[in-house]
């Protein structure tokens, strides 16, 4: 939230409403920001309305970038976070930022993938690109905090609980999501 700057009373779509997507739509509620958010699965649009997201779009119909400015007065979104590695849903993030926008990558840590947009996005309408993996180091004290003082519900995106000696499946759901799955949580008891 921090590099892409999200402010109070700002627009923000996120794209990808799986675990991170999620996250980020807590902190982002947190920062007090309009949140939309965008999923080709019915069950993760539900589960961000539940988590605080006004609205919730399918991205398959093509419409996204259209349903956005619908909803921000021809503009865009202030920021957009992209919880999708995948490099057609960066074009569509550039698209649905307003001019002078952010887009944050948060999922596009591949070395391989190439991704291609427009270069009028970034030069002429100055949108701004930006990266992000993790929490800086310095703020990963009140990163832990947030969830350990229970301002954000993390618990709310736990799906599946699995014993310890029942790790492989776990491992396995986690490595091949399915549509009711998001966090896969491992307990010692």
């Amino acid at each position: 939230m921090q590099k892409a700057r999200v402010a109070s009373g700002e627009t923000v779509l996120i794209t990808g409403c799986g675990p991170i997507g999620l996250q980020l739509l807590m902190v982002a509620g947190l920062e007090g920001a309009r949140i939309y958010t965008s999923d080709p699965m019915a069950v993760r649009r539900a589960k961000s309305i539940s988590l605080g997201a006004v609205e919730s779009f399918d991205p398959t119909g093509g419409k996204l970038v259209e349903q956005v400015k619908a909803r921000t007065e021809g503009r865009g979104a202030d920021a957009v976070l992209v919880a999708v590695a995948h490099p057609a849903v960066v074009v569509e993030a550039l698209a649905a930022a307003r001019p002078g926008g952010r887009v944050l990558l948060f999922a596009a840590n591949d070395p391989v993938t190439k991704i291609e947009f427009p270069a009028s996005a970034v030069g002429i309408d100055e949108k701004e690109i930006l990266g992000s993996y993790s929490a800086a180091v310095d703020i990963q004290e009140a990163a832990a905090a947030l969830v350990l003082q229970k301002k954000l519900p993390v618990m709310e995106i736990v799906t599946h609980r699995f014993p310890l000696d029942r790790i492989q499946e776990a491992l396995e759901l986690a490595a091949k999501p399915t549509e009711e799955s998001l966090k896969v949580l491992i307990t010692h008891a």
